[in-house]
């Protein structure tokens, strides 16, 4: 009775398009009344799933993003990555994917990674010819770097759920990250190579790329500055993500490009932004604890693993499970979620759990840009005027060759433990 009055509320509300973190708290509410808790609990684990000293990284990183982005740090590391390929085949679509990794290793999220290179290089793209449904694909299909390449929401986040080093996390998801941008850069060459309308761009010279260096250098000093203090033990990546903060607003200053109302705008949207992620996150915790007393979880996770006969059949279920899982749920509730129900049995087969955390974000992420949900095409289509239907169009062969380097991820574990175990 409880399990059922959980999932029916779920989905009809899931139906009605209700927000998921109000979906998922009232979802709470009802298997609540079922089964004679009091409602009160609610309040209580909200606030002991909050009372967590790593949880503070995720608003500081996010307003450490909006600080980078409003104080022209994207325009800065979009003129960088134009001086290094902007000349080849496909060069600003190149830019866009390049600029976005870089942004990436600044915000940790796929959103605002979008927003800030997207409205970027909207304009220049379709000056040089570029179809408007291919600019939009391009620049939501690169937004994906945002969720893997440190420092990661989500990876800060299954980091808390399961208590595995956050440091170690970040660590493990450069190589797949940089994996994912060259697999994209390669088919952006291929595609827009059948694109006749594209005016090329020319080579400005080694001059060109060392003063866009130089603009850029202090930007693209910060993912630096930040790794360098977190693997050297100088401090942890919550107090990293002050750290971000702090050089994001120093950084800003020094370059004139922080006005007062600037400033303030970049606070808006950090704490809209902290808010939404937060909400979720506590009605996903809630949710997931009212699961795990009900044994769903624990269930599930035996199924799954009497089920998969080894490893191998065990990653295919999940790498698929999370494909539809993140066409349809919010990635931050997702991972609060089903990682409580899928870690379990990942550690029964002996999966590295950082290996089968970046497997978790690297699914979900896809999820960002495939329908129906995909939060990616949305900002896309708003900073292009596209129709959602004409990017879904032009985003599938982005999808399968983010599908292809999730199996490269997910059968060879040296892409994500290889650093991890070279720097001890």
């Amino acid at each position: 009775m409880i399990i059922a009055s959980i999932f029916v509320t779920l989905v009809v509300l899931m139906i009605l398009r209700v927000p998921i973190a109000v979906a998922l708290g009232m979802s709470t509410v009802a298997g609540l009344l079922v089964s004679d808790i009091t409602l009160e609990i609610i309040a209580q684990k909200i606030a002991h799933s909050n009372n967590s000293f790593p949880l503070l990284a995720i608003p500081f990183f996010i307003l450490a993003g909006e600080v980078m982005s409003t104080g022209g740090m994207s325009r800065r590391l979009v003129n960088f990555a134009q001086s290094l390929v902007g000349h080849v085949s496909g060069g600003l679509g190149a830019v866009a994917i390049l600029a976005s990794s870089f942004f990436a290793a600044l915000s940790g999220s796929n959103a605002a990674t979008v927003a800030a290179i997207g409205g970027v290089m909207n304009e220049p793209m379709t000056e040089k010819g570029y179809r408007p449904a291919f600019i939009a694909a391009t620049i939501a299909a690169a937004g994906v770097t945002g969720m893997i390449i440190p420092p990661s929401i989500l990876l800060i986040l299954y980091g808390v759920v399961t208590g595995v080093s956050i440091s170690d996390l970040f660590l493990a998801g450069f190589l797949p990250g940089i994996v994912i941008c060259v697999s994209m850069l390669i088919l952006n060459y291929f595609l827009t190579s059948r694109e006749p309308t594209i005016e090329k761009v020319e080579f400005q010279g080694s001059d060109a790329v060392l003063a866009s260096l130089k603009q850029a250098f202090w930007p693209l000093m910060m993912p630096v500055i930040i790794l360098t203090g977190i693997y050297g033990g100088i401090f942890t990546p919550t107090e990293a993500a002050i750290v971000a903060v702090a050089y994001g607003l120093l950084v800003g200053f020094a370059f004139r490009e922080l006005s007062g109302k600037a400033l303030y705008n970049a606070f808006f949207k950090a704490v809209l932004s902290s808010s939404v992620v937060m909400f979720i996150m506590n009605s996903a915790h809630v949710f997931a604890w009212l699961l795990t007393i009900n044994q769903i979880p624990q269930g599930i996770s035996q199924y799954l693993a009497d089920t998969a006969s080894n490893q191998i059949i065990y990653i295919l279920f999940v790498n698929i499970f999370l494909l539809v899982v993140g066409c349809m749920m919010n990635a931050a509730a997702a991972i609060v979620i089903f990682t409580s129900i899928l870690y379990p049995a990942a550690m029964s087969f002996g999966i590295d759990p950082l290996v089968f955390g970046i497997i978790m974000v690297v699914n979900l992420s896809i999820g960002t840009v495939t329908p129906p949900l995909g939060v990616d095409l949305f900002i896309a289509s708003a900073i292009t005027k596209v129709s959602i239907e004409d990017i879904v169009r032009n985003v599938w062969p982005f999808i399968l060759v983010l599908i292809f380097d999730l199996l490269l991820i997910s059968y060879y574990p040296p892409l994500s433990t290889f650093l991890v175990n070279a720097f001890g």
